[in-house]
C-alpha cells in the first residue's frame, strides 16, 4: 500500500521548490499532474522521470480509479500547474476518493499565490477571506463578496486577465474605494506587487493590461457592515411594486437595488409572493 503525497510546488521560480518536495518527486513511481509537459519540465529540473497521470477538476472517475491502483502498488505525488493542490486547484475529490478508500495522505507544504502575497502586503490582517476565482454571475460575485466583507478584514480574490479591469471596478462599487493590492507574476522576472486603492488598481489594469492570474488583496477593515433588512420590510416593498402590476423580475431588482439586497434572495421571495404554498386555500 503506498502513500498519496500532496506536493507544493513553485508559482515561477523553480528554486522556491522546497528540499523535502524534491526528495518525493525522486521517489516516486508515478506523478499525477495537470498538465504532463509542464510537469515533466519540473521533474526534469530535480533529475527524475516517474510516469505522469493527467488529472484535472473535469478528468471521469476512471482516472480516479487509475490513480487508486497506483497507490496500492506504492507511493504517488500529487501536484498541480503551479502552487499546492487544492488551494483553487485540483485535488479535493481525489484527496475525497483516496480517503474513502482507506488510503494514506501526506502533505509537502509548499509555494501558494495566496500566502506569498498575503507575506507581502502591509495591511493584511486575520480574519482573512479567500475567495479565489468568482462565480461567472455577477449577482453571486456580489452577495460573495459582499458577505465575506461583513467577516473578514481582508479579502483575497484571484482574477483571469480577461476581464479583469472590470471585475476590480465591480469590487470598488461594491466595497468603495479602499486599500488594496494588486499582486502579478509573483516570483517570476517580470513581479508586480502594487499598492494602492481598488481605483488605482482599476485604472491600472486598464491601462497596462493584464498578463496571466491576477492575486488581488482587498483591505475591508473599515468597509461598514451592510445592514440587516428584515423579511418583512422586502415583502411590503415588493408587495407594492407587484400591486402595481409590475412583473416578478423587474420588482425584485428594484427592491433589491433599494435596499443593497442580493437580486436572487429578493427574487426568491417575489415568486413566493405571487405563488402561495401548494395546498393553500
Amino acid at each position: 500500500m503506498g502513500t498519496l503525497f500532496v506536493v507544493g510546488t513553485p508559482i515561477g521560480n523553480l528554486e522556491d521548490l522546497t528540499l523535502r518536495a524534491a526528495r518525493v518527486l525522486r521517489t516516486v513511481d508515478v506523478v499525477v499532474a495537470e498538465d504532463a509537459q509542464r510537469a515533466r519540465k519540473l521533474l526534469g529540473h530535480v533529475g527524475c522521470n516517474p510516469k505522469v497521470i493527467t488529472y484535472r477538476e473535469d478528468s471521469p472517475e476512471s482516472r480516479e480509479d487509475a490513480v487508486i491502483e497506483r497507490l496500492r502498488g506504492g507511493d504517488v505525488a500529487l501536484i498541480v500547474d503551479a502552487g499546492t493542490p487544492g488551494v483553487s486547484d485540483p485535488g479535493p475529490d481525489l484527496l475525497a476518493r483516496v480517503r474513502a478508500e482507506g488510503l494514506p495522505i501526506v502533505p509537502i507544504p509548499g509555494p501558494s499565490a495566496l500566502t506569498t502575497a498575503l507575506s507581502v502586503v502591509s495591511f493584511a490582517r486575520q480574519p482573512v477571506a479567500f475567495l479565489a476565482f468568482l462565480p461567472e454571475r455577477r449577482v453571486r460575485r456580489e452577495r460573495l463578496v459582499r458577505r465575506a466583507a461583513d467577516t473578514a478584514r481582508t479579502l483575497v480574490i484571484y482574477l483571469p486577465p480577461h476581464g479583469a479591469a472590470e471585475r476590480l471596478a465591480e469590487l470598488e462599487a461594491w466595497l468603495g474605494d479602499v486599500p488594496a493590492a494588486l499582486c502579478r507574476e509573483l516570483t517570476k522576472l517580470h513581479e508586480e506587487i502594487l499598492e494602492s486603492t481598488l481605483a488605482d488598481i482599476a485604472n491600472h489594469v486598464a491601462v497596462v493590461g493584464a498578463r496571466g492570474e491576477l492575486t488581488v488583496v482587498v483591505d475591508v477593515g473599515g468597509v461598514t457592515e451592510s445592514p440587516e433588512v428584515d423579511r418583512a420590510t422586502v415583502e411590503e416593498q415588493l408587495r407594492s411594486h407587484l400591486e402595481a402590476g409590475i412583473r416578478p423580475a423587474k420588482a425584485a431588482g428594484a427592491v433589491a437595488r433599494a435596499l443593497e439586497l442580493p437580486r436572487d434572495d429578493v427574487y426568491r421571495i417575489a415568486r413566493e409572493l405571487r405563488e402561495p404554498p401548494a395546498g393553500s386555500a
